[in-house]
Protein backbone atom coordinates (compact mmCIF):
# COMPACT_ATOMS: atom_id res chain seq x y z
CA UNK A 1 0.00 0.00 0.00
CA UNK A 2 1.47 3.64 -0.62
CA UNK A 3 -0.08 6.58 0.81
CA UNK A 4 0.80 10.19 0.47
CA UNK A 5 0.22 13.99 -0.13
CA UNK A 6 -1.57 15.35 -3.48
CA UNK A 7 0.10 18.66 -2.97
CA UNK A 8 3.42 16.62 -3.94
CA UNK A 9 2.07 14.17 -6.45
CA UNK A 10 -1.37 15.23 -7.87
CA UNK A 11 -3.78 13.08 -9.57
CA UNK A 12 -3.37 13.37 -13.24
CA UNK A 13 0.17 12.44 -12.49
CA UNK A 14 -0.73 9.66 -10.28
CA UNK A 15 -3.31 8.50 -13.15
CA UNK A 16 -0.28 8.26 -15.21
CA UNK A 17 1.91 6.24 -13.38
CA UNK A 18 -0.99 4.13 -13.07
CA UNK A 19 -1.50 3.80 -17.20
CA UNK A 20 2.56 3.43 -17.66
CA UNK A 21 2.73 0.05 -15.04
CA UNK A 22 -0.35 -1.25 -16.36
CA UNK A 23 -1.87 -1.43 -12.86
CA UNK A 24 -4.76 -3.19 -11.37
CA UNK A 25 -5.43 -1.34 -8.10
CA UNK A 26 -7.84 1.19 -6.13
CA UNK A 27 -6.65 4.48 -5.36
CA UNK A 28 -8.68 6.55 -2.90
CA UNK A 29 -8.85 10.11 -2.66
CA UNK A 30 -9.60 12.59 0.88
CA UNK A 31 -9.94 16.05 1.36
CA UNK A 32 -11.29 17.29 4.41
CA UNK A 33 -14.78 15.23 4.95
CA UNK A 34 -14.93 14.36 1.18
CA UNK A 35 -13.61 11.32 0.06
CA UNK A 36 -13.65 9.68 -3.28
CA UNK A 37 -12.05 6.19 -5.17
CA UNK A 38 -10.77 5.27 -8.39
CA UNK A 39 -10.74 2.14 -9.75
CA UNK A 40 -8.26 0.49 -12.34
CA UNK A 41 -7.92 -2.35 -14.20
CA UNK A 42 -4.45 -3.29 -16.19
CA UNK A 43 -3.72 0.69 -16.59
CA UNK A 44 -7.54 1.65 -17.51
CA UNK A 45 -9.59 3.95 -15.32
CA UNK A 46 -13.11 1.95 -15.22
CA UNK A 47 -14.89 3.55 -12.36
CA UNK A 48 -14.57 6.27 -10.41
CA UNK A 49 -16.78 7.20 -7.06
CA UNK A 50 -16.84 10.64 -5.83
CA UNK A 51 -19.96 10.77 -2.67
CA UNK A 52 -23.23 10.21 -4.46
CA UNK A 53 -21.21 10.57 -7.86
CA UNK A 54 -19.91 7.87 -10.46
CA UNK A 55 -18.64 7.61 -13.55
CA UNK A 56 -16.86 10.50 -16.14
CA UNK A 57 -18.41 12.93 -13.61
CA UNK A 58 -16.57 11.53 -10.08
CA UNK A 59 -13.54 11.10 -12.23
CA UNK A 60 -13.19 14.59 -13.25
CA UNK A 61 -14.53 16.02 -9.98
CA UNK A 62 -11.55 14.48 -8.40
CA UNK A 63 -9.11 16.00 -10.58
CA UNK A 64 -9.93 19.34 -9.67
CA UNK A 65 -9.08 18.01 -6.09
CA UNK A 66 -5.49 20.54 -5.52
CA UNK A 67 -4.91 18.82 -2.37
CA UNK A 68 -5.60 16.04 -0.16
CA UNK A 69 -4.69 12.47 0.62
CA UNK A 70 -4.23 9.36 -1.35
CA UNK A 71 -3.72 5.82 -0.41
CA UNK A 72 -3.47 3.10 -3.41
CA UNK A 73 -3.66 -0.44 -3.03
CA UNK A 74 -3.18 -3.15 -5.44
CA UNK A 75 -5.32 -5.76 -6.81
CA UNK A 76 -8.70 -4.06 -6.73
CA UNK A 77 -11.84 -6.04 -6.38
CA UNK A 78 -13.77 -6.52 -9.92
CA UNK A 79 -15.86 -3.18 -10.32
CA UNK A 80 -18.36 -2.24 -12.97
CA UNK A 81 -17.34 0.17 -15.72
CA UNK A 82 -18.52 3.84 -15.34
CA UNK A 83 -16.39 5.89 -16.57
CA UNK A 84 -16.39 5.73 -20.98
CA UNK A 85 -12.96 7.81 -21.51
CA UNK A 86 -10.04 6.17 -21.73
CA UNK A 87 -7.07 7.59 -18.95
CA UNK A 88 -5.25 9.17 -21.46
CA UNK A 89 -8.62 11.42 -22.67
CA UNK A 90 -9.27 12.35 -19.02
CA UNK A 91 -5.47 13.30 -18.11
CA UNK A 92 -6.05 15.95 -20.77
CA UNK A 93 -9.25 16.78 -20.63
CA UNK A 94 -9.39 16.72 -16.76
CA UNK A 95 -8.69 20.83 -16.50
CA UNK A 96 -11.23 21.98 -18.50
CA UNK A 97 -13.45 19.58 -16.53
CA UNK A 98 -12.90 21.08 -13.13
CA UNK A 99 -15.13 23.63 -11.09
CA UNK A 100 -13.79 26.78 -12.24
CA UNK A 101 -13.47 25.63 -15.64
CA UNK A 102 -16.75 27.44 -16.46
CA UNK A 103 -15.22 30.80 -14.98
CA UNK A 104 -12.60 30.68 -16.84
CA UNK A 105 -14.34 30.65 -20.06
CA UNK A 106 -16.33 33.34 -18.74
CA UNK A 107 -13.12 35.31 -17.74
CA UNK A 108 -14.04 34.65 -14.10
CA UNK A 109 -11.88 34.41 -10.90
CA UNK A 110 -11.52 30.47 -12.21
CA UNK A 111 -9.13 31.21 -14.75
CA UNK A 112 -5.98 28.78 -15.11
CA UNK A 113 -2.41 30.31 -13.99
CA UNK A 114 0.03 30.73 -16.45
CA UNK A 115 1.96 27.83 -15.05
CA UNK A 116 -0.91 26.10 -14.40
CA UNK A 117 -1.98 26.26 -18.25
CA UNK A 118 1.69 24.95 -18.93
CA UNK A 119 1.97 22.08 -17.29
CA UNK A 120 -1.51 21.02 -18.50
CA UNK A 121 0.10 21.50 -22.13
CA UNK A 122 3.42 19.73 -21.18
CA UNK A 123 1.79 16.64 -19.43
CA UNK A 124 -0.59 16.81 -22.67
CA UNK A 125 2.22 15.92 -24.60
CA UNK A 126 3.58 13.20 -22.50
CA UNK A 127 0.08 11.85 -22.39
CA UNK A 128 0.44 11.99 -26.39
CA UNK A 129 3.99 10.50 -26.52
CA UNK A 130 3.04 7.84 -23.65
CA UNK A 131 1.58 6.04 -27.09
CA UNK A 132 4.67 5.36 -28.68
CA UNK A 133 6.49 4.35 -25.49
CA UNK A 134 3.48 1.70 -25.47
CA UNK A 135 3.92 0.71 -28.73
CA UNK A 136 7.84 -0.18 -28.09
CA UNK A 137 7.07 -2.07 -24.66
CA UNK A 138 4.73 -4.05 -26.49
CA UNK A 139 6.51 -4.89 -29.39
CA UNK A 140 4.70 -3.07 -31.74
CA UNK A 141 6.94 -1.73 -33.81
CA UNK A 142 8.16 -3.60 -36.89
CA UNK A 143 11.92 -3.19 -38.43
CA UNK A 144 13.89 -3.86 -35.24
CA UNK A 145 16.18 -1.51 -33.67
CA UNK A 146 16.38 0.77 -36.88
CA UNK A 147 12.54 1.26 -36.50
CA UNK A 148 12.84 1.49 -32.57
CA UNK A 149 15.96 3.83 -32.97
CA UNK A 150 13.53 6.14 -35.40
CA UNK A 151 10.73 6.17 -32.72
CA UNK A 152 12.48 7.02 -29.74
CA UNK A 153 14.03 9.97 -31.97
CA UNK A 154 10.33 11.05 -33.06
CA UNK A 155 9.95 11.32 -29.72
CA UNK A 156 12.93 13.31 -28.53
CA UNK A 157 12.15 15.59 -31.49
CA UNK A 158 8.34 16.20 -30.09
CA UNK A 159 10.00 17.88 -26.89
CA UNK A 160 12.51 19.81 -28.69
CA UNK A 161 9.58 21.45 -30.47
CA UNK A 162 7.94 22.11 -27.59
CA UNK A 163 11.30 24.02 -25.83
CA UNK A 164 12.60 25.59 -28.76
CA UNK A 165 8.95 27.08 -28.98
CA UNK A 166 8.80 28.86 -26.05
CA UNK A 167 12.20 29.68 -25.69
CA UNK A 168 14.29 32.19 -28.50
CA UNK A 169 17.84 31.49 -26.62
CA UNK A 170 19.79 29.75 -29.65
CA UNK A 171 21.55 27.74 -26.67
CA UNK A 172 18.82 25.26 -26.94
CA UNK A 173 18.90 24.09 -30.46
CA UNK A 174 19.86 21.20 -31.10
CA UNK A 175 23.51 22.40 -33.16
CA UNK A 176 24.26 24.38 -29.73
CA UNK A 177 23.50 21.26 -27.38
CA UNK A 178 24.29 18.10 -29.51
CA UNK A 179 28.38 19.03 -28.63
CA UNK A 180 28.02 19.54 -25.34
CA UNK A 181 26.49 16.64 -25.12
CA UNK A 182 28.87 14.50 -26.43
CA UNK A 183 31.63 15.45 -24.51
CA UNK A 184 30.00 13.42 -21.75
CA UNK A 185 28.46 10.99 -23.70
CA UNK A 186 30.77 9.66 -27.04
CA UNK A 187 27.75 8.43 -29.36
CA UNK A 188 25.83 11.89 -29.12
CA UNK A 189 28.69 12.61 -32.00
CA UNK A 190 26.65 10.16 -34.29
CA UNK A 191 23.60 12.23 -34.09
CA UNK A 192 22.73 15.24 -36.64
CA UNK A 193 21.13 18.23 -36.41
CA UNK A 194 18.85 18.96 -39.16
CA UNK A 195 16.19 21.90 -39.58
CA UNK A 196 16.61 22.49 -35.82
CA UNK A 197 15.49 19.02 -34.98
CA UNK A 198 17.75 15.82 -33.65
CA UNK A 199 18.83 13.19 -36.94
CA UNK A 200 20.26 10.20 -36.40
CA UNK A 201 19.90 9.61 -40.17
CA UNK A 202 24.13 8.77 -39.94
CA UNK A 203 23.36 6.28 -36.88
CA UNK A 204 20.28 4.58 -38.50
CA UNK A 205 22.34 3.42 -41.59
CA UNK A 206 25.15 2.33 -39.25
CA UNK A 207 22.86 0.15 -37.49
CA UNK A 208 21.47 -0.90 -40.67
CA UNK A 209 24.32 -2.29 -42.31
CA UNK A 210 26.38 -3.35 -39.32
CA UNK A 211 28.35 -6.89 -40.53
CA UNK A 212 29.37 -7.62 -37.19
CA UNK A 213 27.53 -10.10 -34.74
CA UNK A 214 24.07 -9.03 -33.45
CA UNK A 215 25.54 -8.58 -29.56
CA UNK A 216 27.43 -6.00 -30.57
CA UNK A 217 24.26 -4.34 -32.77
CA UNK A 218 22.37 -4.41 -29.96
CA UNK A 219 24.83 -2.63 -27.52
CA UNK A 220 25.58 0.07 -30.63
CA UNK A 221 21.57 0.58 -30.73
CA UNK A 222 21.40 1.08 -26.49
CA UNK A 223 24.39 3.72 -26.30
CA UNK A 224 22.58 5.72 -29.25
CA UNK A 225 19.32 5.38 -27.42
CA UNK A 226 20.95 6.07 -24.13
CA UNK A 227 22.37 9.62 -26.33
CA UNK A 228 18.90 10.39 -27.42
CA UNK A 229 17.38 9.83 -23.43
CA UNK A 230 20.42 12.66 -22.21
CA UNK A 231 18.95 14.72 -25.19
CA UNK A 232 15.41 14.26 -24.22
CA UNK A 233 16.53 14.96 -20.42
CA UNK A 234 18.29 17.95 -21.64
CA UNK A 235 15.02 19.84 -22.85
CA UNK A 236 12.91 18.21 -19.95
CA UNK A 237 14.69 20.43 -17.58
CA UNK A 238 15.11 23.15 -19.87
CA UNK A 239 11.13 23.08 -19.99
CA UNK A 240 11.59 22.88 -15.78
CA UNK A 241 13.03 26.50 -15.58
CA UNK A 242 9.34 28.15 -17.49
CA UNK A 243 8.13 27.79 -14.70
CA UNK A 244 7.43 29.96 -12.05
CA UNK A 245 5.73 28.42 -9.08
CA UNK A 246 7.86 25.27 -7.09
CA UNK A 247 5.17 23.23 -7.23
CA UNK A 248 4.51 22.96 -11.05
CA UNK A 249 7.93 22.51 -11.26
CA UNK A 250 8.32 19.91 -8.93
CA UNK A 251 5.43 18.03 -10.60
CA UNK A 252 6.68 18.42 -14.10
CA UNK A 253 10.05 16.79 -13.23
CA UNK A 254 8.41 14.02 -10.93
CA UNK A 255 6.40 13.06 -13.82
CA UNK A 256 8.92 14.27 -16.52
CA UNK A 257 11.24 11.50 -14.70
CA UNK A 258 8.70 8.67 -14.70
CA UNK A 259 8.04 9.30 -18.39
CA UNK A 260 12.04 8.96 -19.28
CA UNK A 261 12.43 5.65 -17.07
CA UNK A 262 9.16 3.94 -18.72
CA UNK A 263 10.96 5.10 -22.34
CA UNK A 264 13.87 3.11 -20.70
CA UNK A 265 12.35 0.26 -19.86
CA UNK A 266 11.01 -0.06 -23.61
CA UNK A 267 13.89 1.09 -25.17
CA UNK A 268 15.99 -2.21 -23.29
CA UNK A 269 13.18 -4.50 -24.46
CA UNK A 270 13.08 -3.80 -28.36
CA UNK A 271 14.57 -6.93 -30.02
CA UNK A 272 16.39 -7.27 -33.65
CA UNK A 273 14.36 -8.70 -36.10
CA UNK A 274 16.52 -11.81 -37.15
CA UNK A 275 18.36 -11.53 -40.23
CA UNK A 276 18.66 -13.69 -42.93
CA UNK A 277 21.72 -16.11 -42.50
CA UNK A 278 23.76 -17.78 -45.65
CA UNK A 279 22.54 -21.07 -44.79
CA UNK A 280 18.93 -19.68 -45.55
CA UNK A 281 18.99 -19.15 -49.35
CA UNK A 282 20.48 -22.07 -50.24
CA UNK A 283 17.29 -23.78 -48.50
CA UNK A 284 14.96 -21.60 -50.49
CA UNK A 285 16.20 -22.50 -53.54
CA UNK A 286 16.14 -26.16 -52.87
CA UNK A 287 12.82 -25.71 -52.15
CA UNK A 288 11.84 -23.68 -55.39
CA UNK A 289 13.19 -26.61 -57.30
CA UNK A 290 11.26 -29.40 -55.74
CA UNK A 291 8.33 -27.41 -56.61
Amino acid sequence: MVEGDLVDLTLPSLLQVMSRECSTAILRVQRGVDHGELYFAEGVLVHAVAGPVTGDEAACELLGWPDGRFRLARDAEPQPRTVTDRLARLVIDADTARPGASAKQSGGAGERSGDEQLLHDLLTQLTRLEQDTTRLQEGKVEGGTVAALLLVTAVVNSMVAVVTARCSDPGVLPSHVLPRLAEEHPYTQLLGEERDRISVATAAGVLKSWKNNAESRDQLYLELCRALLDVLTFYGNTASTFFKSNREREEWRATFSLFVDGLTDAINRVEEEPAETPTDKPKEKAKEKRR
